[in-house]
């Protein structure tokens, strides 16, 4: 009998920036604002009788703070799209370090930074974390807090700094992030955080709140894989663990290299090692430390 085909994860650069929408300001959500600006401006001068023009000046200063809002929106989403551009353009090495270039000069700017970071992850980890932990996060967007505390805490877990890890993911904000891809991303890497630094049920309740089964994306599914082999090997559960990475195994083998390097406790290792036996990878096995 003919083995299954192993399904592929792409771990291209240029194939997975490829995949990503270009960011852009939806008209639904727009229009419903403006239709309910609209209906407050009315409300409002229908109350002058009543309470004279003190509702007109509080529906002008909330269109005030939506406009002020909606500039911010769309400067940052500007400013977003003009970035993975020059991201898109990585796709070889002379790419590569044209956009590291484009970048460079970020003058404060976080949404370069991150940029930056995930081109360095690629070749030089280090590089990465030093550009990340330059960022002053009191002084970052908001909604680019969670962003660099997400890159931060993976490159942390690649290099067994559980501690360091685990005190980015308590304080990335789940509830913040619109896209469900993204929710369970960091999902994940909250569970594996929470794992390795002895809070395993923690980790089990986000594990079972972003299950595999409804995140079929490879990069996704890998990294709520790598957090269930944690969570269930802290939990005394060797038959779920070996389970997660056996699916892993098929997956990709080379994301064992993860379980077999220094630090990794033996148990891991020794699951690592029957996985990559059964898929007949073991001799073969290049490390990549996910």
């Amino acid at each position: 009998m003919a083995k299954p085909k192993r399904a592929r994860l792409s771990t291209d650069l240029s194939e997975a920036i490829a995949r990503q929408e270009t960011p852009t300001i939806k008209a639904k959500p727009v229009l419903q604002i403006l239709a309910g600006l609209a209906v407050l401006w009315v409300t409002g001068f229908i109350t002058v009788p009543f309470i004279g023009y003190w509702g007109v000046g509080v529906v002008g200063v909330l269109t005030l703070v939506a406009a002020g809002f909606g500039i911010y929106i769309w400067r940052m989403t500007s400013r977003s799209r003009a970035i993975l551009d020059i991201m898109k353009g990585a796709t070889d090495e002379p790419g590569r370090q044209r956009a590291l270039e484009a970048l460079s000069d970020q003058g404060g700017d976080v949404m370069k930074a991150l940029a930056k970071a995930q081109l360095l992850a690629q070749t030089d980890a280090q590089a990465a974390q030093d550009t990340l932990e330059a960022i002053d996060l009191k002084k970052a967007p908001a909604v680019l807090q969670d962003d660099v505390r997400a890159q931060l805490a993976m490159l942390y877990l690649r290099n067994n700094r559980v501690r360091e890890a685990r005190a980015l993911a308590e304080n990335i904000r789940l509830d913040r992030r619109p896209d469900a891809k993204t929710k369970a991303l960091y999902a994940a890497l909250m569970a594996e955080a929470y794992a390795r630094t002895g809070s395993p049920d923690e980790g089990r309740k986000l594990l079972e709140t972003y299950s595999v089964e409804d995140n079929r994306e490879d990069e996704v599914q890998v990294m709520l894989l790598r957090a269930q082999v944690f969570t269930f090997a802290a939990l005394k559960k060797r038959g779920l663990a070996k389970r997660a990475i056996d699916r892993l195994a098929a997956i990709e083998p080379n994301l064992l290299g993860s379980f077999l390097v220094k630090g990794t406790s033996p148990e891991l290792a020794k699951l690592a090692r029957q996985a990559l036996a059964e898929v007949g990878a073991g001799p073969k096995l290049k490390i990549k430390r996910m």
